[in-house]
């Protein structure tokens, strides 16, 4: 009996040993495909590609994959081990790849390596343009993603050209061209392509002024309850702005801008921007004492209105008067190219 029980407590110990080192080698759910000199039949399909592209590499010896990296400013690629055999490896282009031909190198357990010509599409991102409004020279800075390689920004359907004064990844800074253009978008370029921006760029140049560097075509300062005059302190173009230091003792101050005369023959738009003071302010705007419309003026930042002339001013042929009337106690807010354009 006691010979019996040895070998069945052996027995049992061997096939624990035997169960448990199975159970260790698949802990991580890889299959067994050994290492090999990682080579291509086919290369990668397909052999370019935007961030989050699903590609195959095909080819032999391709097992215990370690690392896959583009090798343009060394970007890792994820990728899982377990949809990986020895013929053909599956995963994605990393959303933080780098635009343009570069090498993907595959990297095994044994060091042993294998490059892959690819091709990154990473087409420019234009996620915002501050100012829209420019004139011949002005700075402009423009926000997104793979600006970092842009060649060129020119407007769309011309060979008007921006000049590039910096560039990052995330933010580029350009200066404006002179151009004929009322209005326009512009198209940017880099090793991947071309994008046109959504973001509608208008000529202060081609407008009807009421304000840009000084009051024009006329227009006076006819305000009361406060002090208005242009200003060096902030800007959108040029160098100064409209300066409303509305009385802070007082209620119901105006900006009125009159005497003046634009005659509304193919304009189409009213605009302006307004830099609120440190909190968020009502204003009241109007045209000739009409149609007046209350907007609120955000704190601290530059925002741009815009007014559809034929919808929100109906029947204005021409213009005489621009007020701009605070609605409580007064603060200081910043106005700048208040304009009608084409």
């Amino acid at each position: 009996m006691k010979k019996v029980s040895f070998h069945i407590i052996a027995l049992l110990v061997t096939v624990f040993v035997i169960t448990f080192a199975s159970c260790k080698k698949d802990s991580d759910g890889s299959p067994d495909y050994k290492a090999g000199t990682p080579a291509t039949s086919i290369g990668i399909k397909p052999d370019s590609g935007s961030g989050g592209t699903v590609l195959t590499l095909t080819g032999t010896g391709l097992g215990q994959m370690r690392s896959i990296v583009f090798d343009n400013k060394n970007v890792p690629a994820p990728f899982q081990s377990t949809l990986n055999t020895e013929e053909n490896i599956i995963f994605r282009v990393p959303d933080t790849a780098y635009g343009g031909p570069q090498n993907i190198i595959f990297t095994n357990s044994e060091g042993k390596t294998l490059k892959v010509p690819f091709r990154v599409l990473a087409y420019p991102v234009v996620s915002n343009i501050f100012p829209t409004d420019f004139v011949a020279g002005s700075t402009v800075t423009i926000t997104g993603s793979n600006l970092d390689d842009v060649s060129s920004v020119i407007f769309n359907g011309t060979t008007d050209a921006a000049t590039i004064v910096s560039k990052t990844r995330g933010q580029m800074v350009i200066t404006m061209p002179a151009t004929t253009l009322t209005r326009g978008f512009l198209k940017v370029t880099n090793a991947s392509g071309s994008v046109v921006a959504t973001q509608e760029m208008v000529n202060v140049a081609k407008a009807s002024i009421v304000f840009d560097e000084a009051l024009q075509n006329g227009f006076q300062d006819w305000g009361w309850g406060g002090t208005y005059t242009a200003s060096t302190d902030d800007k959108i173009t040029g160098l100064k702005s409209f300066k409303g230091a509305y009385d802070p003792a007082g209620s119901w101050g105006g900006i009125q801008l009159g005497g003046g005369t634009i005659n509304l023959t193919t304009e189409k738009y009213f605009t302006f921007w307004a830099k609120g003071a440190e909190v968020d302010k009502n204003v009241n705007v109007n045209l000739n004492w009409a149609n007046t419309k209350t907007i609120t003026i955000p704190a601290n930042k530059w925002t741009y209105f815009k007014y559809n002339l034929a919808t929100d001013f109906p029947g204005t042929t021409s213009v005489n008067t621009v007020v701009f009337q605070i609605n409580d106690a007064g603060k200081t807010i910043y106005f700048d190219n208040i304009m009608f354009v084409k």
